[in-house]
This record gives structure tokens, C-alpha cells and sequence, in this order.
């Protein structure tokens, strides 16, 4: 079992109305993914993860049933829970969904960026994704990338995409920082600007081939 890397206030059963004990301990792994303290075919054995991270068993199985209903652990009668492998055809199916679900997002942005308070929520998640931050992790830059398209599909309004993309997102965590900072940063930044201006073509078309763009360089780890 990973080395916890939590401190005290860092506990999965920190005051968070919004999500059960299982649903934060279902992020604590995913984080642990993020990380790389968890990798592709690890076990998940329920009592290390009481002992980890101070939870019942109820909650540890809970959390992995969510886990497994996302993609993100297998079950095996003889193996137990483990973190999913993705194959190549896997990878490929992912990203190829991807593309089409990250443009639609930047479609209907740019479709609804009139409303009161989107350019401003745009902005903000964009400035939290390209500001320089040496002391950033690869945590940190994944979760301001699924805020900033998450700022899409709330600007966009569509609940279904909003979901499509959390679960896309869980998979996502797989790939590695393969894009250079300097091309990550152009890329986000001419999607936000394209939304900006109300042009839902061009900003699908320039989310899509940045999400290619992406693919091009991951699907050679698989």
C-alpha cells in the first residue's frame, strides 16, 4: 500500500456536505492516480484503505463500487479491485470521445457566453489554468483543466455534457503531461478567447484539434 501523503486536515471525512464518506474517499484514490501514488493494476484491498485513510469498511467498499461504476477499478473474484489498465483500443475510444465532447463544450460556450457572469467565470478559470506557478503538481494543473472545462459546461448549461465530462475526466487522469507548458497555454488560451467572442465554429474546431493534438502524443505510451 502507497505511503499516505495526508495530513490530519486532509482527512477523507473533512466537512463537506456535499459528498459522503465514500464519495471523498473515491477522490482521495483518484487524487492518489493524479499522483502516481496509485498505478494501472495496483490491488485496492479494502482494509488497507481503513487503515489508510481512517474509514469503515462499509466505506471502502462503498468507495470502491463508485470507483468501478466510473472505469476507474476493475473487480476480479481471485484478484479483487485493482486500478484499471487501459489498453491501447481503450485509449483510443477515450480520447476519440474526447475530442467531440470537449468541442461540443466549447461549441455551446461560445453559444451561451452572454449570459451574466460567464465571460467572468471564463476568465477566472483560465487565469487559474496559464498563471505561472512553479510549485504547481501535476495534480494541481489537472484539476484547474477539469475546472476550466467544467466552467464550459456550466456556461454551456448542458447538464448531460456536464456529466459526460466528469466521467471522461476520471479517465483523463491517465495522461501524462505530454503537451509542453508553452503549447498547453496557447491552446487553452485560444479556446477561452474564440468562446469569448461568441464563435462556437471556431472554438469547436480549435478545442477538437488541441484534443488531437493531445491524442497525437499520448496513444504512443500505449
Amino acid at each position: 500500500m502507497p505511503r499516505s501523503r495526508k495530513t490530519e486536515d486532509e482527512s477523507v471525512k473533512e466537512d463537506d456536505s456535499e459528498f459522503s464518506s465514500s464519495d471523498l474517499l473515491a477522490r482521495s484514490i483518484v487524487r492518489g492516480i493524479y499522483e502516481v501514488t496509485y498505478v494501472p493494476g495496483q490491488r485496492l484491498v479494502e482494509q488497507d484503505l481503513m487503515e489508510e485513510y481512517k474509514v469503515s469498511r462499509s466505506t471502502a467498499r462503498e468507495a470502491i463500487k463508485i470507483l468501478k461504476a466510473d472505469g476507474v477499478v476493475t473487480t476480479n473474484p481471485y484478484k479483487g479491485a485493482q486500478i484499471r489498465k487501459l489498453t491501447r483500443e481503450d485509449a483510443i475510444n477515450i480520447l476519440a470521445v474526447t475530442e467531440v465532447v470537449i468541442g461540443l463544450a466549447a461549441r455551446q460556450a461560445a453559444e451561451h457566453i452572454e449570459k451574466p457572469g460567464a465571460r467572468k467565470s471564463l476568465r477566472a478559470a483560465l487565469d487559474k489554468l496559464i498563471k505561472p506557478d512553479n510549485s504547481e503538481t501535476n495534480y494541481d494543473f489537472v484539476r484547474h483543466r477539469n475546472q476550466f472545462y467544467g466552467t464550459l459546461t456550466a456556461i454551456s448549461g448542458n447538464h448531460e455534457l456536464a456529466r459526460i465530462m466528469q466521467k471522461l475526466q476520471i479517465h483523463l487522469i491517465r495522461n501524462r503531461l505530454v503537451v509542453r507548458r508553452e503549447e498547453r497555454i496557447n491552446g487553452y488560451r485560444e479556446i477561452a478567447e474564440l468562446i469569448d467572442k461568441g464563435d462556437a465554429k471556431g472554438a469547436e474546431q480549435r478545442a477538437r484539434r488541441y484534443a488531437r493534438r493531445t491524442a497525437e502524443l499520448i496513444l504512443p505510451l500505449f
